[in-house]
């Protein structure tokens, strides 16, 4: 029976074969794919072992191969970093049982899953695939060279850091409970996107993120979202909002910033009828 789901995959990652991912990814920046021959030395098993272990790496769906310069070589991919996330993950008594997939971006695909308590998390995963690379170095500001990976981690970092300052002030956010390599563990909101839902006081629910938009900027270092649009705001069934998706986030940049306020009060404004004061909010916002 073929394997399919996430967790089915990481469940029968055993010790050798993590090690073996482990190593792929620690070499990362050093190759575009790491030649088999270099990978029997850093990782010392018989022969036979890693042969098995490589194969069914591959079966699994966690890592590519291909040849260069006359050799095998070895690259992790996407399902292999989420697989060495989880492991970590389940190991610091974070996360006991990963769910489904319940969405899914051009740079993230987020799950539920439940911790040693029952509880619901949401864990998003950061990707940053072949046609965000190159926008992501130069958002980024990248002058060396850094793989797909190094970024993703730092996407994920970043995004990390951000909720977890935001929160710590105050700011409408969903709570951050840890970060593992390419993952971010938030807890679960049950909500729908801002564009798919009716307000019954818009006003608050504006006010709500304006206000958030303040935090970030003046507690969290000149923090502006730097994408935000009714797409990325949630609503629960209290009305109560949550700014996500913040990886982008950059420091002090008023174009940004603009935009950031032009799509929400321009949202507002056209479903809900609220004219606000540009110059007045961004002076709010900026403190």
């Amino acid at each position: 029976m073929p394997v399919s789901s996430l967790a089915e995959k990481t469940s029968l990652v055993s010790s050798s074969e993590y090690i073996i991912l482990k190593t792929l990814l620690q070499f990362r920046d050093q190759f575009e794919a790491v030649p088999q021959s270099f990978l029997a030395r850093q990782i010392n098993f018989r022969p036979k072992e890693m042969q098995i272990s490589l194969l069914k790496l591959i079966d699994l769906g966690l890592i590519n191969y291909e040849k260069l310069g006359g050799e095998i070589s070895y690259r992790i991919n996407f399902s292999g970093l989420d697989t060495i996330a989880i492991k970590n993950l389940y190991i610091k008594n974070i996360l006991k049982t990963l769910g489904e997939k319940i969405g899914e971006g051009k740079e993230s695909v987020v799950y539920y899953g439940y911790d040693f308590n029952d509880n619901t998390l949401a864990i998003k995963f950061h990707r940053i695939g072949k046609s965000s690379y190159k926008k992501a170095r130069i958002l980024r500001g990248y002058t060396e060279r850094k793989s797909w990976i190094t970024i993703t981690l730092d996407n994920a970092k970043r995004e990390f850091d951000a909720l977890k300052c935001i929160h710590d002030n105050s700011g409408y956010v969903p709570k951050p409970i840890a970060t593992e390599y390419n993952a971010v563990v938030t807890e679960f909101i049950e909500g729908t996107l801002l564009n798919n839902y009716e307000l019954k006081d818009p006003n608050k629910a504006l006010n709500s993120i304006l206000g958030t938009l303040r935090i970030a900027y003046n507690y969290c270092g000149k923090m502006i979202h730097g994408d935000l649009s009714p797409y990325n705001i949630l609503v629960d069934n209290d009305e109560n909002v949550y700014i996500i998706d913040w990886p982008q986030w950059k420091v002090d940049d008023h174009v940004l910033l603009n935009r950031d306020l032009q799509n929400i009060l321009y949202y507002f404004s056209k479903k809900y009828n609220i004219e606000s004061d540009f110059d007045k909010i961004m002076k709010y916002i900026r403190g």
